[in-house]
């Protein structure tokens, strides 16, 4: 680009040199700052699909020794993971960023699991989503159900009904799926469109969560609840029917 603007201004000046008249050479210089003016508007608004193209030769042109030096960056990696977890999960957060496969996310909650995993943290939870079934990330959303739940959203939904019958075999697999319920109650939205997975587990929601859930039923009488209105309702009856919190709230109506 910068060569075609030195180009524009290369014509600008001969046009200048050989113009036989003041008139001439005015003229040239006129031409020559605007199609330079034009030229430059253009590369502007260019700029950001060239970079992304020049970026592309680049990796197309030098891809095994980038590949070469993502390959040894992930062995650097593991490597500092017997002395620094931490780093060792930032290297791996900064090689997925170019590399998105399964195994690199995999060691991602390998090394997050061996943190005490606190709320303040910096933690993510859609980027390590896999393609197939992992155990450990399975159990990983469990352990965000219960600190971070706001990461949890439609991706992660979908993953959970995707692999809810593998999830519901592992050891404590019920406590995550119903962790998974009780995030989805947060959000009216959530709630309608997963109301078939939250009833199957809204009878091992904590009371919190509940209430969350029986709140947006017993406001919201008119919206397709499909069976989790009757589902809510019979839990309500079953236990907490004379809890001072549930008699707060004023059902408009409830479908039987």
């Amino acid at each position: 680009m910068r060569n075609e603007r030195l180009a524009a201004i290369l014509i600008t000046l001969i046009s200048i040199f050989f113009g036989r008249s003041f008139q001439e050479m005015a003229i040239g210089l006129a031409g020559g700052v605007i199609l330079t003016g034009c030229l430059w508007f253009v590369q502007r608004r260019l700029l950001p699909r060239a970079v992304s193209r020049e970026i592309a030769r680049m990796f197309l042109h030098d891809r095994q020794r980038i590949a070469d030096g993502l390959i040894a960056n992930l062995d650097r990696a593991v490597e500092t993971g017997k002395e620094d977890k931490a780093r060792s999960y930032e290297m791996l957060r900064e090689i997925a960023a170019l590399v998105h496969d399964d195994t690199i996310r995999s060691l991602q909650i390998i090394l997050l699991q061996s943190f005490v995993l606190r709320k303040d943290m910096e933690l993510e939870l859609e980027p390590l989503l896999q393609s197939r079934f992992d155990p450990d990330l399975a159990r990983y959303i469990g352990e965000l159900a219960k600190i971070k739940r706001e990461l949890i959203k439609d991706r992660t939904f979908r993953y959970i009904l995707k692999y809810e019958h593998e999830i519901a075999s592992l050891e404590r697999g019920e406590d995550i799926l119903a962790g998974v319920a009780g995030a989805a109650v947060r959000l009216k939205r959530y709630v309608l469109s997963y109301s078939d997975f939250i009833s199957r587990y809204a009878r091992l929601l904590p009371k919190e969560r509940f209430l969350r859930l029986y709140r947006v039923i017993a406001t919201n009488p008119n919206e397709p609840w499909t069976s989790l209105a009757d589902e809510v309702y019979r839990i309500y009856n079953e236990k907490y029917q004379w809890d001072a919190d549930f008699q707060q709230i004023t059902p408009r109506s409830i479908s039987l």
